[in-house]
């Protein structure tokens, strides 16, 4: 199509203009972020600045260009270039979408007021942003989905009986996110006695690193159907149960006095809350006394319970107080002109005969 010579200059004059705008909505989010570099550099106002300006900018110019031509006749509204123009701004406000949520949730989670928002949605926040591009792109290209309805129906079917246990991971997901049983970073305590730290929560499992630094993928139906304890929630410390055993005869006092000592000078023990010392009962062969106190992490149990032990052992034996161990006491008959019944006994047994009285 040929345009006069005066509509060629307004063309250009409007192509000019588009192009202008879009560097200026570039170089007002530029001149933005250089601003709110110091005061908001957590600001969602920032994040969402930072990743959207350039497909601002784009989509200024695309989409001027493409209603400039449309406007003079020299496109059509659905001719291949304003197609490719649609589609192209699809993925390029996808893909910010897709940022923008990443790092909204960084952000929310480094404030000091804490989000429960779980890592899973992130992912949906995804898997959204990607079907409706998809859908968006479908439109654009006017493509009939009808002869697929059908089939997709019976492949529906087919895959919901193949991905049982996808479809049980991920409700079990939601449930866990949803209900805010553990976030990355917790201590949880599974029903086999699996210990470890959550590192990571996804759609189909949660990864758990050992103490043995081993990394386990659990699957979300598993946790959401088992019992969980969270050793970190409410809080982070957690008490230990250590169990003390002395003779008897020994002064419970002393062994308190020696063992609240012991508490205060072991690095790995929190002064607060202050640590405990109970008598709990008084045993077979000793006075047994449990001695309670709190760790910063719940990772550190066995480190602090061979501190305590060591340094409370220590103690024991300056003040001479002494450890019983089991001791059992055997008795046995003889008779005249039988031998005696011996009976096997372990180091430390006691073992006494008695002679029949005469008659």
């Amino acid at each position: 199509m040929v345009l006069p010579e005066w509509e060629w200059l307004v063309l250009s004059l409007i192509l000019l203009t588009t192009y202008l705008l879009s560097r200026l909505v570039h170089w007002g989010g530029r001149w933005y972020l250089r601003r709110s570099a110091t005061n908001e550099s957590t600001s969602l106002w920032r994040v969402t600045a930072k990743e959207s300006y350039t497909p601002l900018s784009l989509s200024v110019l695309f989409v001027g260009v493409s209603l400039a031509l449309q406007a003079f006749g020299l496109i059509t509204s659905r001719s291949l270039l304003s197609n490719l123009v649609l589609t192209a701004l699809a993925v390029v406000w996808a893909r910010a979408a897709i940022r923008v949520g990443e790092q909204w949730l960084e952000v929310a989670n480094e404030r000091e007021q804490r989000y429960e928002f779980a890592p899973i949605v992130q992912n949906f926040w995804t898997i959204t942003v990607v079907v409706v591009g998809v859908l968006f792109v479908i439109g654009v290209w006017n493509v009939q989905v009808t002869p697929f309805l059908a089939s997709a129906g019976v492949l529906g079917v087919v895959i919901g009986f193949a991905a049982q246990d996808a479809i049980r991971n991920l409700i079990g997901g939601i449930s866990l996110s949803f209900d805010h049983t553990y976030h990355p970073g917790d201590v949880v305590l599974l029903e086999d006695d699996m210990r470890g730290t959550v590192t990571n929560i996804g759609i189909r499992s949660t990864s758990v690193l050992t103490p043995d630094n081993t990394m386990v993928t659990v699957p979300n139906a598993v946790l959401n159907s088992t019992q969980v304890v969270n050793q970190s929630a409410p809080q982070r410390h957690i008490r230990l149960d250590v169990p003390l055993s002395v003779a008897y005869g020994t002064d419970y006092e002393t062994v308190e006095r020696i063992a609240n000592e012991v508490c205060e000078e072991a690095p790995m023990v929190r002064g607060s809350p202050r640590p405990r010392v109970l008598f709990t009962e008084f045993g077979d062969s000793a006075l047994l006394f449990e001695v309670q106190v709190y760790v910063a992490h719940p990772l550190t149990e066995k480190r602090a319970i061979d501190q305590l032990n060591r340094r409370i052992y220590d103690r024991f034996a300056a003040e001479g107080i002494a450890i019983p161990f089991p001791q059992r006491e055997l008795s046995f008959l003889e008779q005249e002109g039988e031998p005696n019944r011996r009976s096997e006994s372990s180091p430390g047994d006691r073992v006494t005969s008695q002679n029949p009285p005469p008659e």
